[in-house]
């Protein structure tokens, strides 16, 4: 509840600029949405910019329109999530018969950054501008049968991970 009534005295005088510092922390999950959809109607509605501290990524990708990483007082990167998870790397579910043979040819592709055998399909992880389909066609050139193939992007704590390895 004091956190509930910090953020509603912070917002009494419709401020055009507020900065949060961890505003969920202590909050159940029905009162977390609760504040986040005020928020977001807040600045939708009054224009209001809100600054978002917070080390709990997920809950920064659903809030905010643009996100930045920022380390022992350096700027590591900066932008909106879907743009930031684009710059790192891909991952890709990749469903194929025989595994077991389907595995060290992936390990041996120089694309390929990592691949993990996970519940009956394999998880491999390549940089964001790698092309896929050579990747399938030598596979398939292999004698794999390649059932599915299901690519997605980094999610934004991989994506702090990936600029915090960099930066040490």
């Amino acid at each position: 509840m004091k956190q509930q009534l910090a953020v509603a005295r912070t917002l009494l005088h419709r401020p055009q600029l507020v900065f949060l510092d961890e505003p969920t922390a202590g909050l159940d999950p029905v009162a977390a949405a609760a504040l986040r959809e005020q928020m977001l109607a807040l600045a939708a509605a009054e224009g209001t910019t809100v600054f978002l501290t917070t080390h709990n990524l997920d809950e920064a990708e659903r809030w905010c329109s643009a996100v930045a990483v920022i380390r022992r007082g350096k700027l590591l990167a900066v932008g909106p999530p879907d743009q930031l998870r684009g710059q790192s790397s891909q991952q890709v579910e990749l469903f194929s018969q025989p595994l077991d043979a389907t595995l060290p040819l992936l390990q041996a592709s120089p694309e390929v950054l990592s691949v993990v055998r996970e519940n009956g399909h394999l998880l491999l992880q390549l940089p964001a501008d790698a092309p896929m389909a050579p990747l399938i066609r030598r596979l398939i050139e292999a004698g794999v049968e390649v059932e599915e193939v299901r690519k997605g992007k980094a999610s934004l704590e991989e994506v702090f991970l990936s600029l915090v390895g960099k930066d040490q």
